[in-house]
């Protein structure tokens, strides 16, 4: 396959997956800072009220981290809030590296063409009893709903194992709360938890942050690798929460993923036969 039809076709993968937003193929933008115009392969408009820039690189090798650092800086010039490299032939541990931990305001993902086609249906349905929601994954991460001893549904980056992620120190656990009576609020469930966490950690600190409909919660020690932040919202007879460890360098853009799981996220009741 030459590389011109290498991109008409991640093109048409772009116009399935991105159906509900505005796809562009092989367009130029005048760059911010370059003051010249930019050959963008992909253009998506108004994705998840952002704009993506798709790059499709049909090399012979895998991708290096000088073409992802090189993306990025493309990125920034034309005002971009994502990215995505795609490759047939994959990308080096630094190319991996520097598209997942290098900025905190610009987001980039990588994949070959495979994963673009389930780019947008990387979801779960995580429960606990007669309560659960339909939770979509945030960009590049994806949401284990896999039996695991920790939780109803892990999160964490696309391409890795969830021990890999662990060991990284960037991971997250979704978790339910189901109100025994109409008292309950995220208020009181807050308090006893905050108690054993507390009991657990005397010489923790713990901080609250309120974003919309979701209440956040910062706890610190030094017992611990990493912040622990954890995101609450109610959704009438249960709460949902997640927890969520990662550096600090990344803590914004990696709390806006979850805000973006739980503001999206589609309660339903099973049925318990």
């Amino acid at each position: 396959m030459e590389w011109k039809e290498y991109e008409k076709e991640v093109h048409q993968e772009c116009l399935r997956v991105f159906f509900d937003s505005e796809v562009t193929f092989n367009t130029h933008i005048m760059g911010r800072y370059s003051k010249r115009m930019r050959q963008v392969d992909i253009l998506v408009k108004n994705f998840k009220g952002k704009t993506l820039v798709i790059d499709a690189k049909h090399y012979s090798k895998k991708v290096d981290v000088k073409t992802v650092e090189s993306f990025i800086s493309m990125l920034k010039d034309l005002g971009a809030d994502l990215g995505i490299l795609v490759s047939e032939k994959g990308f080096s541990k630094s190319a991996i590296n520097r598209a997942h931990y290098g900025e905190e305001n610009i987001e980039v993902d990588i994949l070959n063409l495979d994963e673009l086609k389930e780019f947008q249906s990387i979801g779960a349905l995580p429960y606990s009893g007669r309560h659960g929601i339909a939770a979509i994954a945030p960009f590049g991460w994806i949401i284990d709903g896999k039996r695991n001893d920790i939780a109803p549904a892990l999160l964490y980056q696309r391409g890795l194992s969830f021990e890999e992620a662990a060991t990284n120190k960037e991971w997250a656990y979704l978790q339910f709360y189901n109100k025994v009576s109409e008292q309950e609020t995220i208020q009181t469930v807050i308090e006893q938890q905050d108690r054993e966490l507390l009991a657990s950690y005397p010489c923790g600190n713990i901080e609250y942050q309120s974003i919309d409909n979701i209440l956040v919660r910062t706890f610190s020690t030094q017992e611990y690798p990493t912040k622990e932040f954890t995101l609450f919202r109610d959704f009438g007879d249960f709460i949902v929460f997640i927890v969520l460890f990662c550096p600090d360098n990344i803590m914004k853009r990696d709390k806006e993923k979850m805000k973006y799981v739980l503001d999206n996220a589609i309660p339903f009741y099973a049925k318990i036969s």
